[in-house]
């Protein structure tokens, strides 16, 4: 019996051996439809010479590449285990595009980071910064941190943003946002 791989496949040890398998399966598609020849050796049998002489008998390539086939699929493939969020994030790059929204009131600026996060997203982006300022120019005090956090909290549940982070980590003391987008949904569970 010819030695076999971990995936019973026959091993051939010389280009010699591979090229007889091949000469060997040529030879049976062309002698198709007509009847057995004497001196022809049928898959999985030995003749007496082979016995005597200790050589390996030849055989059928398709039908154990086809048996490979069937083992292999009996099994199920392992799907590997998803990589958390922070790890991904870590391999994220720096910011690509920025918007700034210094001057727009809280409407205008929900509006514009809502249509600046889709943009980028289908332009293929990964990291974004959104530019809000800490509202010290403002009366009432900073609004567009917030505003522009919950339009990455929204975007996060629809499935566009892979996660966000203050710039300065903390959020009283960034003027920005640095947005993930998520661009791989098949790695994304």
């Amino acid at each position: 019996m010819r030695k076999r791989n971990k995936h019973e496949l026959p091993v051939f040890h010389s280009d010699e051996d591979l090229l007889k398998a091949f000469e060997k399966k040529s030879q049976d598609e062309n002698n198709e439809g007509q009847g057995p020849r004497p001196d022809e050796k049928k898959p999985g049998t030995q003749m007496k010479n082979e016995i005597q002489t200790g050589d390996e008998p030849e055989e059928d390539f398709e039908s154990l590449l086809e048996e490979s086939f069937r083992k292999s699929r009996a099994r199920p493939l392992k799907k590997p285990a998803p990589i958390p969020p922070e790890k991904r994030l870590k391999r994220y790059p720096p910011p690509e595009k920025s918007l700034d929204l210094h001057g727009y009131n809280a409407i205008g600026a929900e509006v514009r980071s809502k249509s600046f996060i889709h943009s980028c997203k289908q332009q293929g982006f990964f990291t974004i910064r959104i530019i809000v300022g800490k509202g010290r120019h403002s009366d009432e005090g900073a609004v567009l941190p917030d505003v522009v956090e919950d339009v990455a909290k929204e975007m996060k549940k629809q499935g566009l943003v892979l996660g966000f982070d203050w710039e300065n980590k903390v959020k009283s003391k960034s003027g920005a946002l640095i947005i993930y987008l998520k661009q791989f949904e098949r790695f994304d569970g």
